[in-house]
């Protein structure tokens, strides 16, 4: 059965030399410390990451975070010798405060970009985007949607910051619905003409949510807000079906339940040290039980799971926690450039670790 090859990588503030005057980078530029060499030796470092995602086989489809341009990404591909991948272009650039984005990168000898989208959540600030892109796979026609997003992050203490992450949570929850919904209108008249198939097709729509959401798969972000479960019977099974036609309100209320895939490794070490992240603590003095954290997560809809086309191979999910990208106790190796030592030299990749699954069809 063919597949896709897909991975995400929060790549830890991949920004050039340059100063953006627009952006609060100025933690990146020659005069801080992040040189020309230094900036060569981070790129060299993560192209040599990005060939351990997928080794033997090629990346199919990627999404990354914490990066500064499309440029950036188009550079790093070619470092990393994957000329068969082309960028997602995103005219809008970003919002964000510093400078950082999310892009994608696809092997158009599989997939057709059909269309492709930034989202802002108006907070204080505008968040980071939300890149939303409809891919078409080449052989088969069939579609599907990848929404690829960076939430806004814990620094200023957790639960202080969490009404932001569960504004980002909903508005996805909203993009989603719209995937897999047909609008008021269009349902009362596929009720008159009794065409249930229809309705059943939309709810059956492909939609990957994926990203660095700084919440955990139990936080209320993910599970009341994007409605992410474990439950993959919730999902999947028959009491989440559309069997008959209701009246418009009802199916209007009807809760779209995601599955979070990546619940099923919370349990992987036997130690408890399973996670995309590790972090012992915040600047406000908060504490964490658990350091290892899953922030990096990869969320699907029922159409994945239902084994009819394009579907996520459940089994083949994994944190790519390869021995040069993160330590024995499967911390990340993070990129590090300033030492009191004068004969400290750059060293590492990213301080967040990369997954990857197939998608079959």
């Amino acid at each position: 059965m063919p597949d896709l090859n897909f991975a995400w990588w929060n790549l830890q503030n991949f920004f050039d030399t340059d100063d953006d005057s627009i952006s609060n980078d100025f933690s990146f530029t020659p005069e801080n410390g992040w040189t020309d060499e230094v900036f060569q030796i981070k790129k060299a470092n993560l192209a040599t990451g990005m060939n351990l995602l997928w080794p033997n086989e090629g990346i199919d489809l990627l999404a990354v975070c914490e990066i500064e341009k499309d440029a950036l990404l188009e550079d790093l591909l070619e470092e990393a010798g994957m000329n068969h991948l082309e960028v997602v272009l995103d005219e809008s650039g970003t919002s964000d405060l510093r400078g950082i984005d999310v892009a994608m990168a696809f092997n158009p000898n599989k997939l057709t970009v059909v269309s492709k989208t930034s989202h802002l959540v108006h907070l204080r600030y505008r968040t980071r985007d939300i890149f939303e892109v409809v891919f078409r796979i080449n052989a088969t026609g069939e579609e599907f949607v990848v929404i690829a997003a960076h939430w806004p992050s814990r620094s200023r203490g957790q639960y202080e910051s969490e009404p932001l992450r569960i504004a980002v949570a909903e508005h996805i929850a909203y993009l989603v619905e719209d995937h897999v919904k047909v609008q008021p209108g269009e349902y009362e008249d596929l009720r008159t003409a009794v065409d249930l198939a229809s309705v059943q097709a939309k709810w059956e729509s492909k939609v990957i949510v994926v990203g660095d959401f700084n919440d955990e798969p139990f936080d209320r972000s993910l599970i009341k807000h994007l409605r992410a479960s474990r439950d993959l019977d919730k999902v999947k099974g028959g009491t989440n079906d559309i069997d008959k036609f209701e009246e418009t309100s009802k199916y209007r209320q009807q809760d779209v339940f995601l599955y979070n895939i990546s619940t099923r490794l919370m349990n992987k070490s036997p130690l408890g040290n399973t996670g995309t992240y590790f972090l012992s603590g915040l600047r406000d003095g908060t504490t964490f039980t658990n350091r290892y954290q899953m922030l990096d997560q990869l969320v699907v809809s029922r159409g994945l799971l239902s084994g009819n086309g394009l579907e996520a191979d459940l089994d083949s999910f994994d944190i790519i926690d390869d021995p040069i990208l993160a330590t024995a106790s499967g911390r990340p190796r993070p990129f590090r450039y300033k030492s009191e030592n004068p004969n400290f030299q750059p060293n590492g990749f990213s301080d967040h670790l990369p997954l990857k699954i197939k998608l079959s069809y």
